[in-house]
């Protein structure tokens, strides 16, 4: 049986919405970055890890994450005044393990620095760097989808991004990438 006759019986029935349990697994097939947002609160830094992070805008630039309404930590960057989203490198997987522990312990073990010109906690080594100040908030059933204006992006060489897809921590593998820019295919217009 190939992958797409096994996709098929995971699916709904005609005309019904699939349940959550089914729903999550489809959409598993989607990677997605995995990228900590961090603030810093009362003197501490303060993150999560999210797998929802992208882009929203280039005019005004902003980015957007989903933050689950039932975090502890969701509160704390929705008030503060700047954030900033360190995108994990792909041999991260220490920074994910301690971002599983409880709020107050995720950066005991994490190479982080302040900013000096925005504040807020930056992930050592990071591919990628975006400064945000939270701009709009949007209710979206059991998350809040959470928009940020663009202060600042900063790259640090060539590293390639830690991808959470099929329910797994994975890489990107370069030998594979396809070779087109993708602008080329038409999907700026």
């Amino acid at each position: 049986m190939d992958t797409e006759t096994a996709m098929t019986h995971d699916l709904s029935p005609p005309g019904a919405a699939p349940d959550p349990v089914t729903f999550r697994r489809a959409l598993s097939r989607v990677p997605t970055s995995v990228v900590v947002v961090s603030a810093m609160h009362d003197g501490h830094p303060v993150g999560m890890l999210v797998g929802t992070f992208t882009s929203v805008s280039l005019t005004p630039l902003l980015v957007g994450y989903l933050g689950d309404r039932g975090s502890s930590t969701l509160p704390a960057l929705l008030r503060a005044e700047t954030i900033s989203f360190s995108v994990l490198r792909e041999t991260d997987l220490r920074t994910v393990t301690a971002f599983r522990r409880p709020r107050e312990a995720r950066f005991q073990d994490v190479s982080w620095e302040r900013d000096r010109q925005f504040g807020s906690p930056v992930l050592t080594g990071a591919p990628l760097v975006v400064f945000g100040r939270p701009w709009a908030q949007t209710d979206a059933g059991d998350h809040v989808f959470v928009v940020a204006e663009v202060l600042a992006v900063r790259t640090n060489g060539p590293a390639r991004p830690l991808v959470f897809c099929g329910g797994r921590l994975t890489r990107m593998d370069p030998g594979h990438m396809v070779d087109n820019d993708i602008w080329q295919l038409g999907w700026h217009e």
